[in-house]
């Protein structure tokens, strides 16, 4: 069975195990089965060493194994990664959470990861529970990249999806419907960072703190 697309993070142990700098190591190079043998000897480590960092691995559902029968004395197992990626949920690095409320301005950097923060933890906890009822989320998502020629375009452009945004905030919200079932709904904006070559931190590691 391939490994799911991505898994969320939201337990302080699980994220500790993830981010400890031999474990990390070894779910990069899981990104195809291989036994402790192999893994002892891309990373340099004694058997022993990698196979009690795999345990730990296992333990927090962060990779699983497989048997294939015994070779000799040994028996022939192999490893690989539960998830292609994971997303280690904020709430999981401990920290109160940013209320969007209490930030001034909405326009702000610091409001918009306010946002983006609840949204992670938020999917986060969705997704726990909706796949303990073997459901999926219900989402919306759209994203686009615009170049504006001037900053006035930019205002411009923001003033009409603001105005558009509500008209259709307005148009659907309806408080009194008995089977209503509320969603958040946001739009968001912030300049274009250029695409990059992968660089040798990035290839050693499938673990990302959330970002939207």
């Amino acid at each position: 069975m391939p490994p799911d697309p991505i898994h969320f993070i939201e337990e302080p142990s699980r994220a500790r195990s993830a981010l400890q700098p031999v474990r990390l190591r070894l779910l990069h190079l899981l990104d195809t089965p291989q036994s402790a043998p192999q893994l002892a000897k891309a990373i340099g480590l004694p058997r022993q060493q990698v196979n009690y960092h795999l345990r730990e691995l296992q333990a927090q559902q962060l990779v699983e194994s497989q048997d294939h029968g015994r070779v000799g004395r040994r028996i022939d197992r192999t490893f690989a990664r539960t998830a292609t990626s994971y997303v280690i949920a904020p709430r999981a690095l401990g920290g109160a959470p940013i209320d969007p409320q209490a930030v001034s301005d909405a326009f702000s950097s610091v409001y918009l990861s306010a946002v983006t923060t609840r949204a992670l933890n938020d999917l986060a906890a969705l997704r726990r529970v909706a796949a303990a009822k073997g459901k999926r989320v219900p989402t919306l998502t759209l994203e686009t990249v615009v170049r504006f020629a001037a900053p006035a375009d930019q205002r411009r452009f923001a003033g009409e999806l603001a105005e558009t945004f509500a008209a259709l905030a307005a148009k659907y919200h309806d408080e009194r419907a008995p089977q209503g079932r509320s969603f958040r709904v946001f739009a968001c904006g912030y300049p274009a960072v250029p695409a990059a070559a992968p660089t040798e931190s990035d290839r050693l590691s499938p673990v990302h703190e959330g970002t939207v």
